[in-house]
């Protein structure tokens, strides 16, 4: 329910921007980032939820009429990364917060990348209920298979210096920038039509969120019936 919209926001608004056939990649590997430290460290993302949806409300109730929505993001990633500089978590390191991060970043990397094979290789572009039905069971599983090994590698590289504060800073950053433009992507279709960018691209996701959260229900059940059906171990303890 959040990977579905998340992903189809960020489609729509690269998309707009150009970036063309490296949507797909760009948009999966944020929104896989993202997700997995949602779902995986929920204290780090409560603190930048609430950071990103505060500065994005009230930014948009200042400047919404003035299609201020890039300064809206760096605005609220510099709030955010003041937070995380001076924030002290008390479970520091203990969720693995880099781990399910960097698990979560390769999984949206691959999985986008093989939906722009996909879409070259039938030469039309690739439903969004199929996305995202691919997406969010690649993720899943991915995320799942690969996260121990991640908590086991940098474990090994930085030993005792694994540097999180700066890593936690810099998730923070992020969760705060996808939560403040989400306040706005949602918004859209109630403001006054004015043409900018961040609003066509809020309409065209409204439009198609149907079917993005069928295709990201069925991703789900898939992931979840996969890794019951082989036993495959679940990664709720880290």
């Amino acid at each position: 329910m959040i990977y579905a919209p998340l992903f189809t926001g960020l489609a729509e608004l690269l998309k707009g921007f150009g970036f063309g056939s490296t949507t797909y990649i760009i948009a999966a590997t944020v929104t896989g980032t993202s997700t997995a430290v949602l779902y995986g460290a929920r204290e780090l993302s409560l603190i930048s939820s609430g950071i990103g949806a505060g500065v994005g409300v009230v930014l948009l109730i200042l400047l919404g009429e003035q299609s201020a929505f890039i300064p809206t993001i760096v605005i609220t990633g510099v709030v955010a990364t003041a937070a995380g500089l001076t924030i002290h978590f008390p479970t520091r390191c203990s969720t693995h917060v880099g781990a399910k991060a960097m698990s979560g970043l390769v999984a949206g990397a691959l999985g986008g990348s093989l939906l722009m094979l996909l879409e070259f290789w039938q030469m039309t572009p690739v439903s969004l209920f199929l996305a995202l039905a691919v997406l969010v069971s690649l993720n899943g599983l991915l995320y799942v298979l690969s996260l121990r090994g991640w908590v086991a590698l940098l474990q090994r590289l930085f030993h005792t210096n694994y540097p999180c504060y700066l890593i936690e800073t810099a998730i923070m950053a992020l969760l705060a920038m996808v939560a403040a433009g989400s306040v706005w992507m949602v918004s859209g279709p109630l403001m006054d039509s004015d043409g900018s960018l961040w609003q066509t691209a809020s309409l065209a996701m409204h439009a198609q969120l149907p079917q993005a959260i069928l295709g990201g229900l069925v991703g789900g059940g898939l992931a979840g019936m996969t890794l019951e059906l082989f036993r495959l171990s679940w990664v709720s303890d880290l």
